[in-house]
């Protein structure tokens, strides 16, 4: 991905949770690898130019705060994209993807990065369904194992009762 850079200049970049590369010149609104034009390119050249290619970088963020944690992601990620920008990719996009507290669904910041993608209005319909459901779902374990630890009832098996500490395990070594 990444040719110029030292092993360690790439180790050292932190990375998305996904990324995407697009065929630049593919002129269908709707990319797939069906697309005459996609696969024109994929058996041209095994190995294509970066100024062929548009790099989509993808992040996913759970947060109460939706300006701070887009901040946080623009200055983590600042150094990568402009490793692909100088490598020559002809664009370089970071979507951030935010979910809120218990599954808050944002127009701007949840569904419009996955509009941003090229996804139709209902894929996106469906992500940000599928997203809110496992979002609610972890947070309820997370509850639930936060209401087991507070109120413990067999306390290293001394029966405390209600209102007993939890206690982490003793340690194994």
């Amino acid at each position: 991905m990444l040719p110029k850079l030292t092993a360690h200049a790439v180790k050292a970049s932190p990375r998305p949770d996904a990324i995407l590369f697009l065929p630049s010149t593919v002129c269908s609104s709707r990319v797939t690898t069906r697309n005459s034009k996609f696969q024109q390119l994929a058996n041209k050249d095994k190995k294509l130019n970066p100024n062929q290619w548009e790099a989509n970088l993808i992040e996913f963020n759970f947060c109460e705060d939706t300006d701070t944690q887009l901040k946080k992601a623009k200055a983590q990620h600042s150094v990568l994209i402009a490793n692909l920008n100088r490598q020559g990719n002809r664009e370089v996009k970071l979507h951030v993807i935010l979910v809120g507290v218990m599954g808050t669904i944002f127009k701007d910041y949840t569904g419009k990065p996955l509009a941003d993608l090229n996804l139709d209005y209902h894929m996106v319909k469906n992500l940000t369904h599928k997203l809110n459901e496992h979002s609610i779902r972890h947070a309820s374990a997370l509850i639930k194992t936060r209401y087991a630890l507070q109120y413990n009832t067999s306390n290293n098996s001394q029966g405390l009762g209600l209102g007993a500490t939890a206690h982490n395990p003793p340690d194994p070594h």
